[in-house]
């Protein structure tokens, strides 16, 4: 899919209705492949890599948030999809929630995997500050630091880590930084389509955020993951897989 300054790599599986997996920085869609595995006998799952990141290559890093948002209406544009489910894993949620409150006709339903509306916690806040420096100064071991963190296999902690070096450490960057400086606690009750979340329950640091989205998103639903820190569409591919599932026919 091209636009002016990008080529958008994609990948879809399955057919149903739309659903569409955003993923953090240094990331790739590569993520998803246990999603693709799954979910393709219920949906249609779309999965793409973000602007500078796996096989997405772009030649400007100077982008927003916004302008990620554009990317995937341009996207569901191409794929003649008008509305589908976003969910966002991590900081790819920071994309899913400017998404559904800049486009929320496109939107059938929003699910958020570790998400927040703001970097309000003195935690959250060293993480993206890490993440900012290792970027710059330590790429490889970010890499190397994410694709063990998410495998589940030796197989999955090498094509994570490959798929990651295609990208480029100035878009991890300035994605890290655009999501540090984002807000839409405000906006939150502008979202009037149900919401599905997902945390770990050894994930102390998210876990206050499901307050705010219980108190500001009027059909929010959350799911504490027992026995799992971060990484729950990987390391609890199953149980996430299937509650989405069965959530996602309970509101159609």
């Amino acid at each position: 899919m091209e636009r002016k300054d990008v080529n958008t790599f994609y990948r879809e599986s399955g057919s149903g209705f739309p659903l569409v997996l955003i993923h953090p920085p240094v990331l790739t869609s590569r993520i998803f492949n246990y999603q693709h595995t799954e979910l393709s006998r219920c949906f249609r799952v779309i999965t793409y890599d973000i602007r500078g990141h796996g096989n997405t290559p772009c030649a400007n890093p100077s982008f927003s948030i916004q302008t990620l948002s554009a990317d995937l209406l341009a996207l569901l544009d191409e794929l003649g999809v008008e509305k589908a489910i976003v969910c966002g894993y991590s900081a790819g949620g920071t994309i899913a929630q400017d998404f559904v409150l800049r486009y929320p006709e496109r939107v059938h339903a929003l699910v958020i995997s570790g998400g927040f509306p703001e970097v309000a916690s003195w935690f959250v806040e060293q993480e993206f500050r890490l993440g900012i420096h290792f970027a710059k100064h330590h790429p490889l071991l970010l890499i190397n630091s994410l694709a063990w963190s998410h495998q589940v296999t030796a197989t999955d902690r090498h094509q994570i880590a490959e798929e990651c070096k295609k990208g480029s450490p100035k878009f991890w960057r300035r994605f890290y930084e655009e999501c540090f400086g984002q807000s839409c606690t405000k906006a939150l009750p502008q979202i009037k389509v149900p919401l599905l979340l997902f945390y770990g329950s050894r994930c102390f640091h998210f876990l206050p955020y499901q307050k705010i989205y219980q108190r500001l998103v009027p059909q929010t639903k959350t799911v504490i993951v027992p026995g799992v820190f971060h990484q729950i569409p990987v390391k609890k591919h199953h149980f996430f897989n299937q509650t989405l599932t069965t959530w996602a026919k309970s509101i159609r």
